[in-house]
């Protein structure tokens, strides 16, 4: 009987799921298979199952021998000396997949190893896909949701990071998870700041927690709330007549999720500044022309103030172009000619212009549409974290995967858009 009420209460869960993430589920799992017998060529090693060393993405920095088993030590005399350290969530993950393997007698090249990475960021994937469409449906209607999700499964990128066990899915979940948070009063007719249910900050404040534990941009992102926040909630304290024991509890929460979140990136700040120099030096081409070229040239020692000026709108037009084309894919890369797979560079690209461009573009247009539906809900607080987080790209290096750790609240908007297209043709 028992095993009968088990069996309906897990169909009624299956039941509640969309027909969208009943697909992704299943072409999930029949992906896996196949990596089993398929690696699929990336610029370094091979993802999925069957790789013989699992690209999840600056794999030396977080599998080594050092004393901690993560992060770089650079001898004296180079231009990055010393030793420093990322957060320490992913690598800490990485050590409990290698126990579990270990207790199997495989190490960190074997196929059980890649799947225990794979499944973790696999299933991720399928809870990103889920929350993504709940926070649409508690800001929007359920077409909406349905174009969300149907932009989230035809992201190639998707399955990429899937099947690489990277850390970029274990951003994403944290992005995710607080933005459904944050639509979530939205649907019973208020806003995160005004929400009296004490669950959600506390949500809040460990997914703000969870984040800063993994990378810098997550502490960026991380701090940008929690400050709103407490700020929001600070500023009204004095408007209430009492102070009740919630708004106490309230406050202690975000000020001690925010005590950590400021430990964990100042933990790694060593880590930040070092990449923040890289981004500000890189090299390789931009559309042709040598990066190194153009910062050679672009520089405001000259007496002339117009000449200063002229270089400066140019600086400008070079770093925002730089950006955009970046984080869609579409910018020349640094060593495609080093790649022995031509599958990559091609993909990459195609993925860039097809895919993440028109993406990106229908997420400006979306937020720009509706911003006071922004404004009003409170939203406005994680698309500005979601900026400030992926923003040092603007130094340098800008990339697809640093987008794509926080892009989800991005993706609602796209499908509004969409969704408000498809509604205009209908109607003349």
């Amino acid at each position: 009987m028992k095993l009968q009420l088990n069996f309906l209460n897990n169909l009624k869960i299956f039941q509640r799921i969309s027909l969208f993430e009943k697909y992704f589920i299943v072409f999930m799992i029949l992906l896996l298979i196949l990596s089993i017998f398929i690696g699929i060529p990336t610029d370094t090693e091979n993802i999925g199952i069957s790789s013989k060393i699992l690209n999840i993405g600056d794999r030396p920095f977080y599998i080594n021998e050092s004393e901690r088993g993560f992060g770089y030590f650079s001898p004296t005399g180079l231009e990055t000396t010393g030793t420093f350290y990322g957060n320490i969530l992913y690598p800490y993950i990485l050590k409990l997949v290698s126990f579990i393997s270990g207790l199997f007698g495989q190490d960190e090249y074997s196929k059980l190893w890649n799947f225990l990475c794979i499944f973790i960021t696999s299933s991720l994937s399928i809870i990103n896909l889920h929350l993504l469409r709940l926070s649409t449906c508690n800001l929007f209607k359920k077409n909406v949701a349905e174009i969300a999700s149907f932009i989230f499964i035809c992201n190639p990128y998707t399955y990429f990071y899937s099947l690489s066990g990277g850390i970029a899915n274990y951003n994403l979940f944290g992005v995710t998870f607080i933005l459904w948070i944050f639509t979530r009063p939205v649907k019973s007719g208020c806003k995160i700041t005004e929400t009296k249910n004490i669950l959600n900050i506390l949500l809040i404040s460990l997914g703000t927690i969870y984040l800063s534990s993994l990378r810098p941009n997550g502490s960026i992102f991380s701090f940008i709330i929690l400050m709103f926040l407490l700020f929001k909630g600070i500023k009204e304290i004095p408007l209430k007549n009492k102070f009740k024991y919630i708004d106490f509890l309230k406050i202690v929460f975000l000020i001690s999720s925010l005590i950590i979140v400021i430990y964990n990136f100042n933990s790694s700040l060593k880590y930040s500044i070092t990449n923040i120099k890289a981004f500000s030096n890189e090299g390789g081409l931009f559309f042709g022309y040598s990066r190194d070229l153009l910062r050679s040239k672009l520089t405001f020692d000259n007496s002339s103030f117009f000449l200063n000026l002229k270089n400066f709108i140019y600086f400008v037009l070079w770093k925002i172009t730089d950006f955009v084309s970046g984080i869609s894919d579409i910018r020349d890369t640094h060593n495609a000619t080093n790649v022995e797979s031509l599958m990559p560079f091609i993909f990459r690209t195609f993925n860039g212009i097809f895919i993440l461009f028109p993406l990106n573009l229908f997420s400006f247009l979306g937020l720009t549409i509706n911003f006071k539906s922004i404004l009003k809900n409170d939203i406005w607080i994680i698309i500005l974290a979601s900026l400030v987080a992926i923003s040092p790209s603007l130094a340098g290096i800008a990339a697809s995967r640093y987008l794509i750790m926080f892009y989800t609240p991005f993706i609602l908007f796209a499908a509004k858009f969409i969704n408000d297209i498809f509604q205009n043709i209908e109607a003349s």
